[in-house]
């Protein structure tokens, strides 16, 4: 039987609901061991509130290698506010 899982700060978590933030947010890296032993990263605002968290990962190394690509990464994506026409899948 699947148990659910607790967070070991005390963020919470957020659905987007497609709202555009007028001003420029203070935004955190975070990263964080599930209670079944992952590890995660989380980008969370100055109020603590999670705005989007990862995939687990085996070790908490590896979690933060992929919260520094992504935050590095994130300086030269593009903005594109506007909705593709069709919804895409990505194959996992």
């Amino acid at each position: 039987m699947a148990t659910a899982t607790k967070k070991a700060h005390p963020a919470t978590s957020s659905a987007h609901n497609g709202r555009v933030v007028s001003k420029t947010a203070s935004l955190t890296f975070l990263t964080y061991r599930d209670n079944l032993g992952g590890y995660h990263w989380e980008i969370a605002d100055e109020t603590g509130k999670s705005h989007i968290q990862s995939a687990s990962f085996v070790s908490h190394d590896r979690a933060v290698r992929a919260a520094r690509e992504v935050y590095e990464g994130a300086r030269s994506a593009s903005f594109q506010p506007a909705a593709a026409e069709k919804p895409q899948t990505v194959a996992m």
